[in-house]
C-alpha cells in the first residue's frame, strides 16, 4: 500500500515537473519570439517598417521651416537618429499647434515631438516614458518698463502674452486672475516684444533665449526676476488612437540609446550653448 502510494506520488511529481518545464520552455520561446521582433525594429534587421506621421509647428531650434516648408532642427534630427535604430520612419507633416492637439485627439496624426505633459493630454497621447529634453518657464518683459516681476503676484499688473495650448507651470496654466493674450506661436510673442505691442509674455528658455539670441533683441528684452521653480520636460508622444505598448517600448528604447551612446547630447550641442543643455 505504502508502495503503491509512493510511486503514484512519484509519478505525479514527475508529470507536474514535465509540465513546470514544458510551460517554462514554452513561456521562454514566446518571449524570446517576442524579444526578436522588438529587436528586429529596434535594430532594423526586419525588413519591414512602420510610417508615423509627426504632426509639427516652428519653434526653434527644435523645429525650424525653410522657404520651401522643409523642417529641420532639434526634434527633426532626434526623429532620424530615432529612425536609424528603428524600422520606423517618420513623415512630418505641418500643423499649427493647438490644431495638432486637437488632430492628435481625433486620430488624424499619429506623433507629436516637444510635448510637455499634462493630464489632460495624457487622456488621448500615450507619452514615450523618456524626457529627451528639459526646459525651465520664464517670464519676459519690456527692459523699459519701471516694475520688475520679482514674485508670482507681480503678474497681476500686467496683460501677459503666451502661447495657446500650452503647458507651462501651476498655477499660472489655471490661474483665472491672469490677464492673458493668447497667440499662436512664440515667435508671434517674440515679433510682438520687438514692436512694443507685447509688455511680458511666458515662454520656455530653450525656445526663447535662442530667439532672442538669433533676433539681437537682449538690449531691448530681459528675463524677470521671478523664476518658477518648475521643470518643463519634452516628449515624443503617440496619439492612443494608434498607438501600442511595444511602439512605445521601441521608441522609448531608441531615446536611451541615444542617450546611453552620447548621441543625444551631440546633436543637442548643435543647437545649444554647453551651459544651456539639460537632458
Amino acid at each position: 500500500m505504502c508502495f503503491k502510494y509512493a510511486l503514484k506520488r512519484r509519478f505525479v511529481f514527475v508529470l507536474e515537473g514535465s509540465l513546470s518545464v514544458f510551460f517554462c520552455f514554452f513561456l521562454l520561446l514566446t518571449c524570446s519570439f517576442s524579444y526578436a521582433q522588438d529587436k528586429a525594429l529596434l535594430y532594423r534587421e526586419g525588413t519591414n517598417t512602420k510610417t508615423l506621421v509627426v504632426a509639427s509647428d516652428e519653434w526653434p531650434p527644435f523645429r525650424m521651416i525653410d522657404a520651401q516648408g522643409n523642417f529641420s532642427g532639434f526634434d527633426i534630427d532626434i526623429l532620424a537618429a530615432v529612425a536609424k535604430l528603428t524600422a520606423v520612419e517618420f513623415k512630418v507633416k505641418r500643423y499649427p499647434w493647438s490644431r495638432a492637439l486637437k488632430t492628435m485627439r481625433l486620430g488624424g496624426v499619429d506623433m507629436m515631438t516637444g510635448l510637455a505633459y499634462t493630464q489632460e493630454r495624457a487622456l488621448y497621447i500615450n507619452y514615450v516614458d523618456f524626457p529627451y529634453y528639459t526646459c525651465s518657464p520664464a517670464f519676459y518683459m519690456q527692459k523699459h518698463l519701471d516694475n520688475d516681476i520679482k514674485e508670482y503676484r507681480d503678474l497681476y499688473q500686467y496683460k501677459v502674452g503666451y502661447v495657446l495650448e500650452s503647458a507651462y507651470f501651476e498655477p499660472f496654466n489655471s490661474d483665472p486672475k491672469i490677464l492673458r493674450h493668447g497667440v499662436v506661436t512664440e515667435t508671434q510673442l517674440l515679433k510682438m516684444a520687438s514692436r512694443d505691442r507685447m509688455d511680458v509674455f511666458i515662454g520656455t528658455d530653450c525656445q526663447v533665449d535662442y530667439e532672442i539670441t538669433k533676433r539681437g533683441l537682449w538690449p531691448k528684452i530681459k528675463k524677470a526676476s521671478f523664476r518658477p521653480a518648475g521643470k518643463v520636460e519634452l516628449y515624443l508622444g503617440v496619439s492612443r488612437r494608434n498607438s501600442s505598448k511595444p511602439l512605445l517600448e521601441i521608441l522609448r528604447l531608441a531615446l536611451i540609446e541615444l542617450q546611453q551612446s552620447g548621441q543625444l547630447q551631440q546633436i543637442a550641442a548643435r543647437y545649444f550653448t554647453p551651459e544651456s543643455i539639460h537632458n
